[in-house]
């Protein structure tokens, strides 16, 4: 390669790495070699084409990091959309929550506890029971028509922002939370106390006598 052809090269390189200091000095080497107007401004326009689709390809790769950078935080735990609304129609108890009486349900126990920390997040929370209030359920035409359907051993119906998430059982504390979108760091090994673990579940919790139907021990 002669030493015209490279400072031809040089002339183009420099206008798409954008410096000015080697634009001149090699524009000047260039026409100390012989190397005609035509064919410097030749070298410019090729030089400005590498530097078009250099930056055309960059928009698109810097583009690319951006939107792959939204979408992982959109993803991250810390972006996670909790649920708005739980709504929960229980079956005939004696009491709002069924943790009266002398045999309470341990079940029951841990989901009033998960309901009053998904209330705390700020989900709204709404409850009925069967025995004590028969009109929601009959105003409800969605619970009116699986009642229609399953019976009352479909009961509990549970709906996560107005859809039938779960039916005739109570979830665990770990799923119903998880699916609210609140974490849980810990949820209780075989054998161990669901209260013991989880701090928002108490065995003690006041709704168990104050909700109660036969406040101090029995159960109608």
């Amino acid at each position: 390669m002669d030493e015209k052809t490279k400072e031809l090269i040089a002339v183009g390189a420099s206008v798409s790495g954008h410096c000015q200091p080697c634009l001149t000095f090699h524009i000047g080497k260039a026409r100390e070699l012989g190397t005609s107007e035509d064919e410097i401004k030749e070298a410019v326009s090729v030089g400005r084409m590498v530097q078009k689709g250099a930056m055309s390809a960059m928009n698109k790769f810097a583009q690319g990091v951006l939107e792959g950078a939204a979408e992982a935080d959109e993803k991250s735990p810390e972006k996670e959309k909790h649920a708005r609304a739980l709504s929960v129609y229980d079956p005939p108890m004696c009491c709002p929550t069924g943790i009266c009486g002398t045999n309470v349900d341990s079940a029951l126990v841990e989901f009033a506890g998960a309901l009053k920390a998904a209330a705390g997040q700020g989900i709204a929370v709404e409850r009925w029971n069967l025995a004590q209030q028969p009109q929601v359920f009959a105003e409800n035409a969605q619970v009116k028509k699986l009642l229609t359907e399953l019976g009352t051993e479909g009961l509990p119906f549970i709906f996560v922002d107005n859809e039938l998430k779960w039916s005739g059982n109570y979830p665990a504390s770990k799923e119903l939370l998880s699916h609210l979108g609140i974490a849980v760091e810990k949820t209780p090994a075989q054998g161990e106390d669901a209260a013991q673990v989880l701090p928002f579940i108490k065995s003690d919790d006041k709704a168990s006598t104050d909700d109660a139907c036969c406040p101090g021990g029995g159960c109608c």
